[in-house]
């Protein structure tokens, strides 16, 4: 009863539904001031983080769309129709001076959007995909084995792992149809180079946890090489940090926010 009240607690956010001709982009919205825009890692959605989003809307406006969209029938989309639909997004909101917080595959998208998106002023960035990585479908399954079984440790709230594993449960099930599609959507945005570091100079704060189980420490290192403005903070944690550190993660974050310009570390 404890856990069910913690997770109706969060239940609060206004969902919309922005629509392009090819696709509707589910989203939802909190807070006011300064804009965020929030992308989920694989599998997730923007109410999978109810307990980060509800802390960073007290201080900023925050869009979260939902990134599993269906474009052209298929499943999941490529690198370059994302950017295209969240381009649209963009304009249509006339969001300005735009802070990105990117998770994961929402990481890679992020640094994607910020090479050409005059609008968009920082990232923030934890356990970000963008960099090669040369994973296999099983490899890449069996990392996300360990890395749930790593969160069975974090029992208090038990109900945000109860969450997390529902909503990519539910994903992996409505893309069982595409499920050649998608896996090699997937392959080709993890082995492939897609971004283009020499046109990202916005601040760009990477919040990294030292026991990532899918983007290690060492691949922390390169990313913050490869960004010219960016600042690398190692943290207790694993790969989903910012839903079970999620108060520290804020903490970082706010602090970051309130500084004019990023810097190398």
């Amino acid at each position: 009863m404890v856990q069910w009240a913690h997770f109706k607690k969060y239940m609060k956010f206004d969902s919309h539904l922005f629509k392009t001709s090819s696709t509707n982009l589910e989203y939802i919205e909190a807070g006011s001031g300064d804009t965020v825009l929030f992308l989920h890692g694989l599998g997730y959605k923007g109410t999978t983080y109810n307990e980060v989003i509800e802390q960073i809307s007290h201080s900023h406006h925050v869009y979260a769309p939902n990134l599993h969209f269906s474009v052209h029938a298929q499943a999941i989309s490529s690198l370059e129709e994302y950017i295209d639909v969240l381009q649209k997004f963009i304009r249509a909101k006339k969001l300005k001076r735009i802070t990105i917080i990117g998770h994961s595959f929402g990481g890679g998208i992020a640094l994607k959007l910020a090479e050409s998106n005059s609008n968009i002023s920082r990232l923030i960035l934890t356990g970000t995909a963008g960099l090669p990585m040369s994973y296999s479908i099983a490899q890449f399954s069996f990392l996300l084995i360990v890395k749930t079984w790593h969160e069975l440790k974090y029992k208090k709230p038990f109900s945000i792992l109860v969450r997390l594993v529902w909503d990519f449960s539910l994903f992996t099930i409505k893309l069982l149809p595409h499920f050649s599609k998608m896996t090699q959507a997937v392959t080709n945005m993890t082995n492939e180079e897609h971004i283009q570091f020499q046109n990202i100079h916005i601040p760009a704060l990477l919040l990294w946890g030292k026991n990532d189980e899918i983007f290690p420490q060492s691949y922390a290192e390169r990313l913050n090489h490869k960004l010219t403005n960016s600042k690398l903070i190692i943290v207790n944690g694993n790969h989903d940090l910012i839903l079970f550190e999620y108060q520290k993660f804020n903490n970082l974050f706010t602090e970051y926010c309130k500084q004019k310009t990023g810097s190398r570390n």
